[in-house]
């Protein structure tokens, strides 16, 4: 049984942690420099914002973004998708705990999947890419480790808060990329 308590947990984490991203977005910190960048987590282990990267303007960043919000909702979609059937068969009583983590592996290895193919121009579409890439790369090796194991897997509490970080920052660094082109495309006279 303890790994069908692993499971909800870490998913109940993410939501949470987007749930209040997502409500504390117009507090996402203005561009910072670079350097600044690996700040993660403060003495008692609780996440930190990563400042938002800056990057130059291009023509391609609408491009970008719609690609990066197309896989966002495709993702979304799937993954709602999976929740709703393994809340379905648990109320049923016929989710077993390798069904339901054979599932975790395949939402990640999606993920993996659908972040590859993505065709993005720009160096900011290509970094966002790169820390959703290395959020789930991480998420599928947990999996990976928990299957080969009788028991659950504790990985490093502190590795896990600075992979979910890296997941906070890329939609952080998206939302503030959107903003800004929003906000520049206002601007511009018609």
């Amino acid at each position: 049984m303890p790994k069908l308590k692993i499971s909800p947990l870490i998913l109940c984490l993410l939501s949470s942690t987007l749930l209040l991203s997502a409500c504390n977005k117009d507090k996402v910190p203005t561009t910072e420099p670079e350097h600044q960048a690996n700040t993660t987590t403060d003495p008692i282990g609780q996440l930190n914002q990563t400042p938002i990267k800056s990057f130059a303007a291009t023509a391609d960043d609408g491009h970008d973004i719609a690609i990066l919000d197309d896989y966002d909702q495709r993702f979304t979609d799937m993954s709602d998708s999976m929740e709703i059937e393994l809340a379905k068969m648990q109320q049923a009583n016929t989710l077993t705990p390798e069904f339901e983590q054979q599932r975790q592996k395949d939402n990640a290895q999606s993920a993996l999947t659908m972040l590859k193919a993505l065709e993005l121009k720009t160096e900011q579409g290509r970094y966002i890419q790169g820390l959703l890439y290395d959020y789930w790369e991480h998420q599928a090796k947990l999996i990976a480790e928990s299957t080969l194991s009788a028991t659950p897997a504790t990985a490093d509490s502190g590795q896990q808060i600075n992979h979910l970080n890296e997941y906070l920052h890329a939609q952080s660094q998206l939302h503030h990329w959107r903003s800004a082109q929003t906000t520049d495309s206002k601007m511009q006279p018609e």
